[in-house]
């Protein structure tokens, strides 16, 4: 203020132009705050609609309350009516008449947008096929990210498997549309490699994740997208049984330092079995039978984590000898897997060991050794349903 004096202005055009800076200010907050309500608007234009519509309802009322002269609660009574499009008798002053006006415009326009939503939403439905998700709550199920032309085959192969516990399916792609029509399986649109898709598809509870290769991208672009959607799943649940299909088996060992369960190297796989079937004729057919999970026999992994342990008709036991115990119960033992050491190593010398990634674990196909099963090795067996004991 002294300043201002001592330059020669006195305390009228000081005030003045306090006043000038503070209706400046309240002007800018006032359209900080309009291009706000706008931005708002455009972004969710029919619920801004419907919150007008209330407001004019409620201001519909209180002229009915002021003119009268009773409570808000009986007023909305008497425009309630017409905020449902009731055309009636409509009594009192000119304002009631014009307020009950608007209660009907107000009421048209209402469920023109409630039925405009409904319809939209139907053909939304319609168009993506089913439902979709925006987040799960399974746990213990199997994850299916990405898509391709074996996806279809995947899900059905899962819904089928002769499993005592049934587990649930969720499949993470970038898709606007369910790609299978079975609404037992959860869709969720979303990148796979993206954390915040993964944790919607509930990746820190599930069992298992299935990632499937893109056949339209160029091989190494399409094993570099496994690669990142592996990394992303790993650094949210390292309990999650990851198998991942790649196109080019040099990639390989990307996949194990990303600490890939299992890793499906198909340029590999397809050609091994043309081998196999060539040298030992009807091997492809014998493959498929025991892949499928509709029918037949299968595959099965018996362990004690989940509180079944082996029962003394093997535990104890040398290998063929328990082949011999199982085999009289119609079940085919293949292989083991144990706990590793370096002396196991040494008793299973004149057989292939194969060490499992991140886990102190080996396994072994039909061992040529005189290997005794121990409590807490897991079973690998054929049978026509999963075995409840062993």
């Amino acid at each position: 203020m002294g300043m201002i004096k001592a330059l020669g202005y006195d305390e009228v055009t000081v005030m003045t132009v306090r006043k000038w800076d503070m209706v400046r200010d309240i002007s800018s907050r006032c359209t900080y705050i309009v291009w706000r309500g706008w931005r708002k608007i455009r972004q969710r234009p029919v619920l801004s609609i419907l919150v007008l519509l209330i407001m004019v309802y409620f201001i519909a009322a209180i002229v009915v309350m002021v003119y009268e002269k009773v409570g808000f609660g009986e007023a909305a009574l008497r425009i309630f009516p017409s905020f449902f499009g009731e055309v009636g008798e409509m009594p009192g002053p000119l304002a009631v008449q014009i307020s009950m006006v608007f209660g009907i415009l107000v009421s048209v326009m209402f469920l023109i947008i409630i039925t405009g939503r409904v319809a939209s939403g139907f053909v939304e439905l319609i168009r993506r096929g089913g439902s979709m998700e925006k987040k799960t709550k399974l746990r213990d199920h199997t994850i299916i990210c990405g898509w391709n032309f074996q996806g279809e085959r995947v899900v059905k192969e899962l819904l089928s498997a002769n499993v005592k516990k049934r587990r649930g399916v969720v499949v993470l792609t970038d898709s606007d549309q369910r790609l299978v029509k079975d609404e037992r399986v959860q869709f969720i649109k979303g990148d796979p490699s993206q954390d915040e898709n993964l944790k919607a598809a509930g990746v820190e509870h599930a069992d298992s994740v299935i990632v499937l290769t893109d056949f339209d991208k160029e091989m190494n672009a399409a094993d570099a997208e496994a690669l990142m959607i592996v990394l992303a799943v790993e650094s949210l649940s390292r309990k999650a049984h990851t198998c991942v299909q790649i196109r080019n088996s040099a990639n390989r060992t990307h996949l194990e330092h990303a600490h890939a369960d299992e890793i499906i190297c198909l340029d590999q796989t397809g050609g091994n079995i043309a081998v196999a079937s060539a040298l030992n004729h009807g091997v492809s057919r014998l493959l498929c039978e025991l892949l499928t999970f509709d029918e037949g026999s299968e595959f099965y992994r018996y362990d004690s984590s989940h509180g079944r342990p082996l029962s003394d008709a093997v535990v104890g036991k040398e290998f063929a000898e328990a082949v011999g115990e199982l085999a009289k119960k119609r079940i085919i033992l293949l292989g083991i897997e144990t706990d590793y050491s370096p002396e196991l190593l040494g008793q299973l010398s004149a057989d292939v060991v194969y060490k499992l990634p991140e886990e102190d674990r080996v396994m072994v196909v039909n061992p040529q050794s005189d290997y005794i099963i121990r409590q807490g090795d897991a079973l690998f067996v054929i049978a026509e349903s999963e075995p409840t004991k062993l």
